[in-house]
């Protein structure tokens, strides 16, 4: 069955007995759909803050028969760990995540010390983490906030699924950062470190 666009009724729903894998912030689902039809046996979960975006996602998933993929509604640093118990994900999609240009916005942005720290907690032993920019100094900073909360970088390698921004950069030459990160499954210990992981600076393609 494929949620709208609520909360669940409850903390920890029954994903099945299968791999469960999450995407963080999908737009219009563009990669979400085209790995769902990839990954049939593999439950995808996306939290998307826009309702407009999400009904559409919903409405593409039942056209294309893809009961393995379902849409939640709202703020995934809150629904994270209501959503799913420590070591229950199989992976993370992060792709493209709103850079908030804004110093006074900066404090919105996703990948930061404390949410590597959760999604190390969410995910099994030897899940993966998927990031994904066309900001240079988002993938730096990302980078080593991955690193430092115990990931271990991946080595680089074609993407099994392209979103439909990184589609229409391949026609205009736009550059995409990837790197992928896998959860060693060690204890997780607080970040020594004074970065928040939010505080970096680049300029703003027009």
């Amino acid at each position: 069955m494929i949620v709208g666009c609520v909360e669940p009724g409850s903390v920890f729903p029954d994903w099945g007995d299968g791999p469960v894998e999450v995407e963080i912030g999908p737009g219009r689902g563009g990669f979400a759909l085209d790995y769902a039809a990839l990954k049939l046996r593999m439950r995808i979960i996306l939290i998307e803050t826009r309702r407009a975006d999400c009904e559409l996602i919903r409405a593409r998933a039942a056209r294309r028969g893809l009961a393995n993929l379902e849409v939640v509604q709202g703020d995934a640093r809150l629904l994270l760990p209501r959503m799913f118990a420590p070591g229950s994900l199989s992976g993370a999609h992060i792709q493209f995540p709103d850079p908030w240009w804004k110093t006074r916005h900066h404090k919105r942005r996703m990948v930061d010390v404390e949410f590597a720290l959760l999604l190390r907690r969410l995910l099994k032993p030897g899940a993966r983490v998927d990031f994904r920019t066309d900001v240079p100094a988002y993938f730096r900073e990302a980078v080593q906030t991955w690193l430092d909360a115990g990931f271990t970088r991946l080595p680089d390698a074609p993407p099994e699924v392209l979103s439909t921004r990184e589609r229409r950069y391949a026609i205009t030459g736009q550059p995409v950062f990837r790197a992928s990160f896998e959860n060693p499954g060690e204890d997780v210990r607080p970040i020594k470190s004074d970065r928040t992981g939010r505080d970096w600076r680049d300029h703003r393609r027009k």
